[in-house]
């Protein structure tokens, strides 16, 4: 009896060890990338794909990526017309990346744009998503500087933005499917541009706001910064600090900032919402350009001041330029939300002109980091 069952077991091992969908890798086509733009009336599917190398029995020249682009009323009818063309089975559980033109976002719904991607079930929910200034599909054909093709390029400007400049955030289609679906539904997405150096790059300064399904509008690098700190998603930044003593020929000091620690307490009162809101920095000094004299503490102590004064203009101007569109992409009322559900159904239909005429009190404390030097100065 022992002996018959190690017998059917291994019988079982073997017919579940082949592929589950008994596919074999040269009937597949892995997409690396995905861009969608409007075109007349019809929709424009730009796919990356993976293109193996001949001895990977994929033939072709090389094992550069390709793109090809297929035009359909849908973008699940044009992922499914695609094998007519390119002659496999489209993959998509290896994509980087999907880029959406501007104004294709700005006309057309993105969660009707996405469906497809949602709903598929080889996508991965941790694909990252971008908006684009132009055509979506610009951005999937520039070379590379580092990366292997031009979709990983940008999930991977994507995310240093986020950690070291604070220019912009990463965004999966998980995440964005959670910030449309939030009592808000305002979401921030990732902004790409085109380069106009000489090497070509995409670079992701900024963000596009999406609000009732759409893009509405942009946020340059800096308001960005400023937007995440009221988010409570922020994490450190090199900083440009005018000089005290006026713009000195555009020159700036230059300072990382870290966010320690953050409280933003929202109160509603009648027609009246005031929002307190405390945050600490650490800073570290990289480069001071402008006249700064920093010799003692007492000297450090007054420039610390001087930062808390800045980063509370920076604040008070994003916060004015959405103030002014009525857009609550600092997701004060989802906090609202959060704390009291009662509070927020009784102030949820008339929120965007509340948070247009909101009060913010700010404390801002910065403590200086010498940064190894002696007494903030490293030389004589």
């Amino acid at each position: 009896m022992k002996k018959l069952v190690i017998i059917i077991l291994s019988v079982f091992l073997l017919v579940i060890s082949g592929c589950w969908d008994q596919r074999e890798l040269i009937e597949r086509a892995f997409a690396l990338g995905a861009a969608i733009d409007q075109h007349e009336d019809q929709l424009e599917l730009t796919v990356q794909f993976y293109r193996p190398k001949p001895e990977e029995g994929g033939g072709g020249d090389g094992g550069d990526p390709v793109s090809f682009g297929i035009y359909a009323q849908t973008i699940s009818e044009g992922a499914r017309n695609l094998v007519n063309h390119i002659g496999r089975r489209a993959n998509w559980s290896h994509m980087q990346v999907i880029v959406i033109g501007e104004e294709t976002a700005r006309t057309r719904p993105l969660s009707e744009l996405l469906g497809f991607f949602y709903r598929e079930q080889e996508p991965r929910s941790t694909t990252h998503i971008l908006i684009g200034q132009g055509k979506g599909s610009d951005y999937l054909n520039f070379d590379p500087l580092f990366e292997d093709s031009s979709g990983r390029q940008l999930r991977e400007i994507q995310r240093f933005s986020r950690e070291v400049t604070g220019h912009s955030r990463e965004t999966t289609i998980h995440d964005l499917s959670l910030q449309l679906k939030s009592e808000l539904g305002t979401a921030i997405v990732p902004y790409v541009t085109k380069s106009a150096n000489k090497i070509t790059t995409a670079p992701i300064i900024g963000v596009a706001i999406v609000k009732d399904d759409r893009m509405v509008s942009d946020l340059s690098g800096k308001e960005t910064q400023s937007l995440l700190i009221l988010r409570e998603q922020f994490d450190r930044a090199n900083w440009k600090l005018p000089c005290k003593e006026g713009n000195n020929g555009g020159r700036f000091d230059n300072i990382e900032v870290f966010l320690t620690s953050s409280n933003i307490s929202p109160r509603v009162n009648g027609n009246q919402v005031t929002v307190d809101a405390a945050f600490q920095f650490e800073v570290t000094l990289r480069e001071l350009v402008c006249e700064t004299v920093l010799e003692t503490s007492e000297d450090a102590n007054e420039f610390a001041r001087y930062i808390e004064e800045q980063l509370e203009i920076n604040l008070m101007n994003t916060i004015e330029k959405l103030q002014k569109e009525k857009i609550d992409a600092s997701e004060l009322g989802n906090k609202i939300y959060r704390d009291n559900p009662e509070l927020w159904k009784s102030v949820k239909d008339n929120w965007d002109e509340l948070f247009a005429t909101a009060q913010f009190n700010f404390s801002i404390s910065v403590d200086i980091d010498g940064s190894g030097t002696v007494e903030y100065r490293p030389f004589p």
